[in-house]
């Protein structure tokens, strides 16, 4: 007997890691997860631009506490720091501040209709360009009001570029986007044509999200590994003790404590840049232990963010990006048990009010 080991040369080992490449970026996937991240991420950048409502003016206005003069002399003073004047559709309205809270009622009301699937592949460009449009001013932005860009530009793309090509759509839904888009489709359409619907461009798109954020995982954590509060462990100290907030009497009620608190400081430091640092090694990889590893430090991540360091944005986006690695596999699996739990409910509250009804006709007919 002759035992085939063709598979074992070292061209056969080539040709498997050149069609994993390729299933990496080139596989079919269901829709699934690139909506569920469209609701998601719509519902923060509404909640972002909301954040400022009742000071939107004197935030991002030619008319607000950074006029157009600020502005130049900031471009002025940092040659490679914000943009030039006039990139941003806040400077359409110039001093005109009915412009401008128009503009800005425009803005919010597009990234609603794109949470909700509406004209996705219009209210996507536009809820991008909305997105980057209010990142523009220098004073009260910071490094997490960036991301938000990143989500909204992948978001954009998929929804530019998902069934374009063979997604079986109209020429009205080519242009402006499905109908299956939107949030109650199952209910308003009806979801069995979209039950088996695949597409190579949302894999693309989900495909260029996950490496983009990996890369900006990484790179964060070797920026912090370049300050020594990082190495030595007592980075986190100085977000537990704010300047305006801390006293000679609290530092002395912590002294008795305070090997045992830097101790487990340090190591809880140590665990978070570890989890940071092998984020790549462990994020595609399949089965509930890395998946607990995974969405379990993203959740982590996130309380960490907002309860330490006061952070509202950088969260969210880290639960975003990881849950933008799950598999097709995985979101069925979501679906399934969510559209579950949906019907159960329904069920629940149908049967309730069948009881209701037959205890109000027994009642009645015991009356009579």
């Amino acid at each position: 007997m002759t035992i085939d080991r063709s598979d074992d040369t070292p061209g056969a080992d080539a040709s498997a890691r050149e069609n994993a490449w390729s299933r990496f970026w080139f596989t079919a996937t269901p829709l699934t997860g690139l909506r569920f991240l469209r609701v998601c991420a719509g519902v923060l950048f509404c909640a972002w631009l909301l954040s400022f409502l009742g000071h939107q003016a004197e935030f991002f206005s030619l008319n607000g506490w950074l006029d157009e003069q600020g502005y130049r002399e900031i471009q002025r003073q940092q040659p490679l720091g914000p943009a030039p004047v006039g990139w941003s559709i806040v400077f359409l309205a110039g001093q005109n501040e009915g412009a401008f809270q128009t503009i800005y009622g425009l803005s919010v009301a597009v990234v609603i209709l794109f949470t909700l699937g509406i004209a996705t592949r219009v209210t996507g460009v536009l809820t991008w360009v909305v997105v980057v449009s209010f990142l523009v001013n220098p004073v009260i932005n910071y490094e997490g009001d960036y991301l938000l860009g990143v989500l909204a530009f992948y978001l954009m793309l998929g929804h530019l570029l998902t069934g374009q090509v063979n997604g079986g759509l109209t020429l009205a839904e080519r242009i402006l986007g499905s109908r299956h888009d939107f949030l109650l489709a199952r209910w308003v359409f009806g979801g069995a044509a979209e039950n088996g619907r695949v597409s190579y461009a949302t894999n693309f798109s989900l495909r260029l999200l996950q490496v983009h954020f990996a890369i900006i995982m990484v790179t964060s954590v070797l920026h912090k590994l370049q300050m020594a509060e990082w190495w030595s462990g007592v980075a986190f100290w100085f977000p537990l003790h704010p300047p305006f907030e801390t006293t000679a009497e609290s530092i002395q009620r912590e002294m008795p404590r305070a090997t045992f608190t830097l101790f487990w400081m340090s190591v809880t430091q140590y665990v978070a840049l570890a989890w940071q640092l092998a984020f790549p090694v462990f994020a595609w990889r399949r089965g509930w232990a890395w998946r607990s590893l995974l969405l379990g430090g993203a959740v982590v991540f996130w309380l960490g963010a907002f309860f330490l360091y006061r952070l509202p944005l950088w969260g969210p986006f880290v639960c975003l990006g990881c849950v933008s690695f799950l598999s097709a596999d995985e979101w069925a699996w979501i679906k399934s048990r969510l559209l579950g739990v949906i019907s159960r409910v329904a069920n629940q509250k149908n049967d309730a009010g069948a009881m209701k009804s037959r205890d109000l006709a027994e009642t009645t007919a015991i009356r009579k």
